[in-house]
C-alpha cells in the first residue's frame, strides 16, 4: 500500500509526543530495507534530527517530505516561519492547519491508500473522509478528569469530545499502550474491540545519546550547578503533572534528609509561576532546582545521574518518562494511575499522586535503602528492553500488512478533480 504519516510534533519542547514521533519514525526508516509498503513520511523536523542520512529518500520504500518547505510557496513559508516563532499560541494553530491542508492536498492527488497519525494531533493533516485511516489515542482524560484545565478551559473539552466522536469510530485501527487504555476506549466510545489494538509505547532511545559520552558525573553537576544527590522530575509545567504535591512530599523529605535536592525540567505550559511561588512558600527555593526546556544529552544525564525520577502526574494510563529513566538505571517513583501497573510491573514504586506523604516515604526509601535501589535499577533495565521502538514500528507494519488485501477491494478514488 501506498501509506501516508503525518508527524505532528515538530519542536522538542512539546514534550511526550514529540519523542514518541520521532522514535517510531526512525524505527521505520531502519524497517525500510524490509518493508513492502511504499511509506511517506509528512514531517516539520530537519530530517536529521529524526534519523536517516538527512536525504528526502532514505529508502526507496520510504520518502520523507518536508511540507514547508517542498509543498508550500516561499512566501507562505515565510509567514508559517514568524508564526511559529511568535510565541503566541492561536497564530501557530492556526499555521499548523495551513500546512495541513496542503498535506491532505498532497495525500489526495497522489492518491495514497492509507494514513497512519501517529498522535491525535496528526489527523488534521490526514483526508480522513476519502481513505482509510489508522489512529493512536495517548489518553481519554477528559473524560475521567475534566476538571483539569488543560482539558476543559474554554473550549477545549468541547473540541476534544467533538474530535473523538468524530475521528474513532471511522477509524480502521485505533492504536493504544495498555489493556487499561483499550477500556476506556470502548466505554467512552462503543468501538467495536476487535478494532482497537494494544500496542505497549516503547522505550525512548535516550541512552544511546550518551552511549559515547567522556563526561563524568562530577562534570556533569559542576557544569550545571547541581548538587551530588537530586530527585529529577521532567514534566511541562502543567496542573496535571502534580508538582504542587510532589514539592510537599520533597518538603517533609528536606526535614528528614537536609542533603538532598530535586531538579525539575521542562517547559511552561501556563502552571510555571503558580509553582515557582510554592516553591517559594515552603522555603525550598535553596533545594529546588528549575531547569526549563533541556537538550536530549542534558535530559539523559539528569536521569542517570538522579537518585530517582518521581513522577506523580494524574494522567495515565501510557507515560514515557518512566520508561526512559528505566533505561539509564534511574530507579522510579510513579504514580498509580490505571494503567500505571500494566505498563510499569514491579519495576517502579507506585504510589498514590494524591498522598504527599506516601510520595515522602518513598524519597526516604530511595534515600536509605541501597538495596532496593539497586533492585529497581535491574527490574527497569529488564522492563525498558522488553518493547523498543522497532518492535512497535513492526507491529504497525504487520497492522498495514493484514489490511493490505482489504483495501485492493475497491480502487483507489482519493483524487477527485474538483473536490477540496
Amino acid at each position: 500500500m501506498k501509506v501516508a504519516i503525518p508527524v505532528s510534533s515538530a519542536f522538542p519542547s512539546v514534550g511526550g509526543g514529540y519523542t514518541f514521533e520521532s522514535e517510531i519514525v526512525a524505527a521505520l526508516i531502519d524497517l525500510a530495507p524490509v518493508m513492502h509498503h511504499q511509506i511517506t513520511i509528512f514531517s516539520g523536523v530537519d530530517f536529521s534530527e529524526i534519523g536517516g542520512d538527512g536525504q528526502t529518500s532514505p529508502h526507496p520504500n520510504l520518502t520523507i517530505l518536508h511540507p514547508p518547505s517542498q509543498l508550500m510557496p516561499g512566501g507562505l513559508r515565510r509567514g508559517l516561519d514568524l508564526a511559529y516563532s511568535s510565541g503566541y499560541p492561536k497564530l501557530a494553530n492556526q499555521a499548523d492547519k495551513v500546512q495541513a491542508a496542503f498535506v491532505r492536498r498532497f495525500i489526495r492527488q497522489n492518491q495514497f491508500d492509507f494514513c497512519w497519525a501517529l498522535a491525535p494531533a496528526a489527523l488534521i493533516q490526514c483526508p480522513t473522509r476519502h481513505i482509510p485511516y489508522a489512529l493512536t489515542i495517548w489518553d481519554l482524560q477528559h473524560r475521567l478528569q475534566p476538571y483539569f484545565p488543560e482539558v476543559s478551559q474554554g473550549r477545549e473539552w468541547g473540541k476534544r469530545e467533538r474530535f473523538y466522536q468524530t475521528s474513532l469510530p471511522r477509524a480502521t485501527y485505533i492504536i493504544t499502550g495498555t489493556e487499561r487504555g483499550k477500556f476506556e476506549i470502548e466505554r467512552f466510545y462503543q468501538i467495536a474491540p476487535e478494532r482497537i489494538q494494544v500496542i505497549p509505547f516503547p522505550t525512548p532511545r535516550l541512552a544511546e545519546v550518551i552511549a559515547n559520552s567522556s563526561t563524568t558525573k562530577e562534570e556533569f553537576l559542576v557544569q550545571h550547578g547541581l548538587p551530588s544527590r537530586y530527585f529529577f522530575y521532567p514534566a511541562q509545567f502543567w496542573p496535571h503533572k502534580n508538582h504542587s504535591t510532589l514539592l510537599q512530599a520533597f518538603k517533609t523529605l528536606v526535614e528528614q534528609h537536609g542533603d538532598v535536592a530535586l531538579v525539575l525540567t521542562g517547559s511552561d505550559k501556563g502552571n510555571a509561576n503558580y509553582i515557582r511561588q510554592l516553591i517559594h512558600n515552603l522555603n525550598l527555593t535553596d533545594k529546588v532546582y528549575t531547569l526549563g526546556f533541556v537538550s536530549k544529552a542534558d535530559l539523559a544525564n539528569l536521569y542517570k545521574h538522579a537518585l530517582a525520577l518521581v513522577f506523580p502526574t494524574h494522567f495515565g494510563p501510557d507515560n514515557l518518562p518512566p520508561l526512559e529513566a528505566f533505561s539509564l538505571s534511574c530507579p522510579v517513583i510513579a504514580s498509580d494511575v490505571p494503567g500505571a501497573a500494566e505498563q510499569l510491573g514491579d519495576a517502579a514504586l507506585r504510589v498514590d499522586q494524591r498522598d504527599a506523604t506516601q510520595i515522602a516515604m518513598a524519597m526516604e526509601a530511595i534515600c536509605k535503602d541501597d538495596n532496593l535501589r539497586h533492585e529497581l535499577i535491574q527490574k527497569g533495565l529488564a522492563r525498558a528492553k522488553r518493547w523498543q521502538p522497532v518492535d512497535y514500528a513492526k507491529r504497525l507494519v504487520g497492522l498495514l500488512d493484514e489490511f493490505d488485501s482489504i483495501r485492493y477491494s475497491w480502487p483507489n478514488s482519493t483524487f477527485l478533480p474538483g473536490n477540496p
